[in-house]
């Protein structure tokens, strides 16, 4: 119950300080687990996408933006689906705004979705951004996730100071890319035992491994140990390459 807490201060704290600051520094996150059916493909699925984003441009009265992600390094106990969506709302009310009118109005759309592929688990997630050197993601990139506990002692106010330091120094070291930690709110499978996940976003494998590079010759793994050594645990969890489907622009 204390980690649940410590979590939930977390994510309150940030929705407190978008409130006091006018900017927007969390989101809501709804994600699908999905297969291609027999004889489907990703391609069929960027097609139904083309047609929902038609829909979606005219019918939705809030933001959502949306990415299809498909994972690139992985393992199959892990990752056990052809593709994940993710659509990105810049608040809770818009993304219940969106879901309704998808609900209400998007039947035809979803049918589509259906005849090349089905999806057995949807999720909500928070969305606090840590730290971002692009206005928006590009058209097509990478993610990486790293799955995280936060460990005893850990406070908001630690974590923020810490995240200060990190990208005044992954700045000054030319580090690119956005980053982004999605905190579990609903749907998550009940073996699911980590804090959250932290996302890092390239626009292409090269770009990302630019920065790789760029961060492990200037020091990087030695100052992220020094500065969240004693605040969180981060594992490795997969990359995926993404392509935006838009909706409606946040």
């Amino acid at each position: 119950m204390k980690k649940i807490s410590i979590v939930l201060s977390f994510v309150l704290f940030s929705l407190t300080a978008f409130a006091d600051h006018h900017a927007p520094n969390i989101g809501g996150i709804e994600t699908y687990a999905c297969n291609f059916n027999e004889g489907s493909g990703l391609q069929d699925v960027l097609s139904a996408a083309k047609k929902w984003n038609k829909f979606a441009s005219k019918n939705f009265s809030q933001p959502y933006q949306a990415y299809v992600l498909t994972p690139y390094y992985r393992n199959a106990q892990d990752q056990q689906h052809d593709f994940y969506w993710v659509g990105v709302s810049p608040s809770f009310e818009a993304q219940g705004t969106v879901q309704d009118e998808m609900r209400n109005k998007g039947g035809k759309f979803q049918a589509a979705f259906d005849e090349v592929s089905n999806c057995d688990g949807q999720a909500q997630w928070a969305m606090m951004r840590v730290s971002s050197s692009e206005a928006t993601p590009s058209a097509e990139g990478t993610v990486s996730f790293e799955a995280c506990t936060m460990l005893e002692g850990a406070t908001q106010e630690k974590m923020m100071a810490a995240d200060k330091k990190m990208n005044a120094f992954m700045s000054e070291a030319g580090v690119t890319g956005n980053m982004l930690r999605w905190f579990p709110i609903s749907g998550q499978s009940r073996a699911f035992d980590i804090d959250f996940y932290q996302v890092t976003g390239n626009s292409s494998l090269t770009e990302r491994g630019k920065n790789f590079d760029r961060a492990v010759k200037a020091g990087g793994l030695q100052m992220r140990n020094a500065l969240y050594g004693d605040l969180v645990e981060c594992k490795a969890s997969g990359t995926s390459l993404y392509v935006g489907v838009l909706g409606k622009e946040v």
